[in-house]
This record gives structure tokens, sequence and C-alpha cells, in this order.
């Protein structure tokens, strides 16, 4: 994503007829810890920046899972609009103490289910294994039997060619040629169960957005959007660029058995039913997209 930023913010600056400097960009850490953006933006360190929702379970508990993907959830295209039509309102309900503004998105690709040192044929075969993941289907995961850690993409590989970790997630099979897990794992299971998508938000601090006579407003939100939708294009791409050198380089990419993805649906109903009968934000939000998902697939089936 950090290439897509390089790429935002000089045509922002561009359009802008340089009347706003956001080059360059900085990746996650330069400025503030990764995964702690929204302070940054909420303090006023950062004016721009974007981070996955998942990472503030400390302080909005489960519900904010659910906005950047749900386990057999919306689909790229379904997120985007769920967003756009009701989720973003519901965020902003989420983050109200905050000052914080959600533009838009980056929408990604759903993430490969697994990859794997072992072949996977049934639920079962999960128990005992030693995975990197994170988020609900980590959860999933460990009530499978598996044990489940969180590490850095260094990390995970490190510990797979040493023989410490089983399996890993990390994102979609063009992240996964990138860093060259093909080396470390031989199989790579793919199917959109696990996590059918990512919706990544485009955050500004109020304050600053205030700030700002409304033609640049217009400017910075066009380009966000060009910028967010086109990632979903981008990393369609590369996996389509991908998928075909993991197998050349002797990787078995294959998709998920049906009885363990069915195993994840099955489990996470569950789990999301004892999140709605805890938490009322979280039965909010996640009735919300069960209605919406509704609605669309009685329309369009799966868009």
């Amino acid at each position: 994503m950090f290439q897509q930023w390089e790429k935002m913010l000089p045509e922002i600056e561009a359009a802008s007829g340089g009347r706003m400097k956001l080059t360059p960009a900085h990746s996650g850490g330069e400025i503030v810890p990764s995964m702690v953006e929204l302070d940054g933006i909420h303090e006023g360190v950062l004016d721009i920046a974007s981070t996955c929702t998942m990472y503030w379970m400390d302080r909005f508990g489960p519900a904010c899972n659910l906005f950047t993907y749900q386990i057999a959830g919306l689909s790229p295209t379904e997120q985007w609009m769920y967003m756009e039509t009701m989720g973003k309102d519901l965020l902003h309900e989420m983050c109200a103490d905050y000052n914080v503004k959600f533009l838009c998105g980056y929408q990604t690709v759903p993430e490969a289910f697994i990859g794997c040192k072992t072949p996977l044929t049934k639920p079962a075969d999960i128990k005992g294994l030693k995975l990197r993941t994170a988020g609900d289907d980590g959860r999933i995961f460990t009530e499978m039997g598996a044990s489940v850690v969180t590490l850095s993409t260094e990390e995970t590989y490190e510990s797979l060619m040493r023989g410490v970790l089983d399996g890993y997630q990390l994102s979609s099979p063009g992240y996964d040629y990138s860093v060259h897990m093909q080396e470390v794992c031989e199989y790579l299971y793919l199917g959109p169960v696990r996590q059918p998508e990512e919706w990544i938000p485009v955050m500004v601090n109020t304050e600053s957005w205030n700030e700002l006579p409304d033609d640049l407003k217009l400017i910075v939100e066009a380009m966000a959007y060009k910028w967010g939708f086109g990632y979903y294009n981008f990393m369609i791409q590369k996996d389509l660029e991908a998928i075909p050198l993991l197998r050349a380089e002797g990787m078995k990419v294959e998709f998920i058995p049906q009885s363990i993805a069915d195993e994840m649906v099955s489990r996470s109903e569950k789990l999301y039913a004892g999140y709605s009968a805890s938490d009322p934000f979280f039965d909010k939000v996640y009735t919300s997209i069960q209605n919406f998902k509704e609605s669309v697939r009685g329309s369009w089936q799966r868009m």
C-alpha cells in the first residue's frame, strides 16, 4: 500500500497547483508507531494516514474488526458499497471521541486462506499446527486446536524457515510472493471465506481538514477515492501475476478443502453471535452488515 501513497500524494500536490505539500510519503512506523496511526491523527501528529481498523480492539472492542472484514462476510465490492452507504457513519459513531474524519478506504482482494508446510484435507488437520495469524480467524484457529501467534512478516519468514511455525496467514498471493513465502512453505490455500477482503480507511485529522478551503477538500477526496478503489485493481493484477510464479517455483497453490471452509464459517457464526449478545454496538454494526448483504444478494446474488 505504501507504493500507492507514493503515487497519490504527489497527485494531490499537483492537482492543487502546489498549494498542498504532502510529500514525501512515510511508511508505517516512521512518524508514529505502526498500528497506532489513529492516535497520531487524533493528536495532530499526522494529518492523513491509513491503517486497519482491527488494530483498535483495545479501545473499541470486537466491532472495530467488522469495518475491515468479516469472516464469510461481504465481498470487496460489497464492502466498498457498504462503507459508502452506511458503514462510514457507524465508523464515525464508534470514533466520535477522536479528532478523525474518514474519507474512503483502500479496498483489497480476498486474502489467501492459509499457507502451510503440510497438506490440509480436513478440519482435524489444523489441530496441533503452529500458525501466524491475527484477528477473529486467529481465535477460530485456536478453537480448532492450533497454536496462534502474531508476528511481523520478517519474523514469520524466519520462524517458518527454522521450523518454529507450521503455517502462516499474511495477505494475498501477490504479497506472499513479494516476500518469498514460497521459499519456506510448500502449500498455499486460497479461498475467500477466512478474509473475503480488507477495507483500510484513509483518515484525516478533523482540525487539519476543517482548515482546508472547499476546493482542496474536493481534490483530496477525489484522489483518495481514485487510489482507494484503484488499489483493488492493483492487487488483482499482482495476484494474477504471482500465482503462476508461485507454482513455477514449486509452491502448491490450491483452494482450501470445502470441509475446512465450512468449519470456519460455522465457528464464525457462533463467535459473532456471542459478540452480538455481549456488545450492543457490535450487534448494531453486524446486523447492519447482514441486512445489507441480504439486500444486495437478494438482487444480484453477489457483487
